[in-house]
């Protein structure tokens, strides 16, 4: 069963392969005049196109080895930085405005418009291709001139190099003079911080030369000598109140009162004895009011009462010596932190002021190496390693691939329509057709052949295939010489539009 099958599949595809051939032998005529029309018109759109030169140049990024023997010293741009600042500033207006100039091609521009036009072309045509590994990059201009093309590349690589080159000796200048402007500003703010120090040290000198703990002890001491002091003064005041009880009237009436204490321990307060000894007292108090200050006299004049009364005064101003300096200690103490803090901010300032300064002289140095390996060319530079040349073969168009194409389009469309005209045509082909309908087939009546018609009909069809072939093998001629290089086709074109314009003048 499944050889049957496959027999019969392979009858299908028999069948089918037939069918086609015999569509495009009914219409071999349409076919042929088809797919030459088709391959002529793509040979002669391939030799009518304008032909265009692509010119190419090479340039190599190189980095020189005084760049790894001054790494850290100086500063060198990147290889990498280099090369994708390539592509922008190449396509920027400015440098195409540049190369226009170079080639005066700005000659026969009318305005501004014209110009953007220009540079919008230019800029459309020209292709840059980085290849970073390496460390190339490549520029490609077509044009249907070739010098032109050749031209506007070697221009546009050697303006680029320029403009690089002094653009990085610009900047290298600048950063340089912003380099020495700023080292003078950061050292008038160094000496400025130092002159702040300095004055702060002369006004809160002696809160900073104290220490804590020395301040505190000395506190200390200074409260235990006013304790001292202090019992000095008191055990002074008692002499002094001793001295001053010891005057006659005092005394008598010390002894009064002591007998009438002793008294009333035996009498009442009625006792004539009793109300005596009260009048006597009365009148001892009375002595005292009246005659007590002169007796108070004589012993403030005497000298055991001076000599008290000058170490209670002398003992009195030690006391108050003392707390003064406990008072202006607890001050300092208060104020030393303080001080300590504002000294540190100004030491940090003044720090801070000092590491930037050597930043600065630091990279004023690198930028000084820096700037004379610009100006040398010691860093990163430019080696183009394939300038342009007129190129002599044309980069498009493509005329074998565009006869190629022509010749498969060609047999395509041919085909294609002749299979539209069959599948349109309302004429029944063959039994299938009929059976389609649902009309029953009796039987087929062969068609009679007329040898006369069969042979006027092969002669035309061989005539045919006698155009088709010579035309195949004309424009395989043609695809042939493209291919080998031959411009025989361009020389007699160039010829005839020279005969032309010979004709016109």
């Amino acid at each position: 069963m499944a050889d049957n099958k496959y027999d019969i599949a392979g009858q299908d595809a028999s069948f089918d392969a037939r069918r086609y051939l015999r569509m495009v032998g009914e219409r071999k005529g349409l076919f042929v005049s088809i797919a030459l029309l088709v391959m002529f018109a793509a040979v002669v759109i391939s030799y009518v196109l304008p032909r265009k030169y692509e010119a190419r140049s090479i340039v190599f990024i190189e980095q020189n080895v005084i760049s790894d023997l001054v790494k850290g010293i100086a500063v060198t741009p990147s290889m990498d930085t280099k090369i994708k600042a390539i592509k922008v500033t190449m396509l920027s207006r400015n440098m195409l405005s540049q190369v226009i100039k170079a080639l005066d091609l700005d000659v026969s521009l009318r305005n501004n418009v014209s110009l953007d036009e220009l540079i919008k072309s230019l800029r459309g045509r020209i292709a840059i291709g980085l290849d970073e590994k390496r460390g190339v990059f490549d520029i490609r201009f077509a044009d249907s001139n070739p010098v032109l093309a050749r031209d506007v590349v070697n221009t546009l690589t050697r303006v680029y190099i320029e403009e690089s080159v002094s653009t990085k000796r610009k900047e290298s200048f600048e950063a340089t003079r912003f380099l020495a402007d700023q080292i003078e500003v950061f050292k008038k703010r160094i000496d400025e911080a130092r002159k702040d120090i300095e004055d702060y040290n002369i006004a809160s000198g002696k809160v900073l030369a104290s220490n804590e703990y020395v301040v505190r002890n000395q506190i200390e001491k200074a409260q235990e000598q006013i304790k001292e002091i202090q019992i000095q003064i008191n055990a002074l005041e008692a002499s002094r109140k001793v001295l001053l009880s010891n005057s006659p009237s005092r005394a008598r009436l010390r002894e009064q009162e002591q007998v009438r204490n002793q008294m009333l321990a035996r009498y009442t307060e009625n006792h004539p004895r009793v109300k005596q000894l009260e009048s006597a007292i009365a009148e001892t108090r009375r002595q005292i009011r009246e005659e007590g200050s002169d007796e108070l006299s004589i012993i403030y004049s005497s000298p055991e009462y001076q000599n008290v009364k000058v170490h209670i005064q002398a003992l009195e101003t030690q006391k108050k010596n003392l707390e003064e300096d406990i008072a202006q200690n607890k001050a300092i103490l208060d104020q030393i932190p303080r001080a300590q803090a504002q000294l540190q901010e100004l030491k940090r300032k003044e720090q801070n002021e000092v590491i930037i300064y050597e930043k600065l002289v630091s990279r004023y140095g690198q930028s000084e190496v820096s700037k004379e390996m610009e100006l040398q060319d010691k860093a990163v530079s430019f080696r183009v390693l394939d300038p342009a040349v007129v190129p002599t073969i044309p980069s498009s168009p493509n005329r074998p691939l565009i006869m190629l194409a022509g010749i498969a389009i060609g047999l395509g469309a041919a085909f294609g329509v002749v299979f539209l005209l069959d599948i349109f045509d309302p004429s029944i082909k063959n039994v299938d057709d009929l059976r389609e309908f649902g009309i029953p087939v009796l039987a087929v009546i062969p068609k009679l052949k007329n040898v006369e018609e069969e042979r006027k009909a092969s002669r035309r069809g061989l005539r045919v295939y006698l155009i088709g072939a010579l035309g195949l093998l004309i424009v395989l001629m043609f695809l042939g010489m493209e291919f080998m290089g031959v411009g025989l086709v361009d020389k007699v074109i160039e010829k005839g539009m020279a005969a032309v314009h010979q004709w016109r003048i």
